[in-house]
């Protein structure tokens, strides 16, 4: 059972990543690729989504890139994940399209839901700028090598 997927967990990072560079100037696909090890194909389109959600601006030419569009303090992991993959779900056998056939006399369906209802609290506590805070980033991990 996955609860993120990949491309949730690199957009996380890679905004985490973003706020803690110098917000003067844009930071280019490249740059993040290498530093983060995300295959820049895949960064791309992560960028495209990150930036259809608000969460990043970009500017185009030789020296452009993205920039945060908004603080990392509004930014949450919760909104990062659900723009990415939708509803946040531990079972899809009660979520999809086709309902289990057991659905009515599940015995853990009601505790399943419960637990995804405070995973999405929890995840909506979480901001890019608690993550820099609590030392998660890249850059933290890099300087305590």
């Amino acid at each position: 059972m996955k609860l993120l997927r990949k491309d949730s967990c690199y957009a996380i990072r890679t905004l985490v990543y973003i706020a803690q560079q110098n917000q003067s100037a844009p930071i280019s696909s490249t740059r993040v690729s290498e530093e983060l090890g995300i295959p820049k194909n895949f960064l791309r389109r992560i960028f495209s989504v990150l930036i259809r959600l608000g969460f990043l601006n970009a500017t185009e030419g030789a020296r452009g890139g993205v920039r945060l569009a908004k603080s990392p303090s509004q930014i949450t992991v919760f909104e990062i994940i659900h723009g990415l993959q939708g509803d946040i779900k531990i079972c899809n056998a009660f979520h999809g399209k086709e309902l289990c056939d057991e659905q009515d006399v599940c015995v853990i369906m009601n505790r399943i839901v419960e637990i995804e209802k405070l995973v999405v609290r929890e995840f909506r506590k979480i901001t890019i700028q608690s993550l820099i805070e609590d030392g998660n980033g890249p850059s933290n991990r890099r300087s305590r090598k």
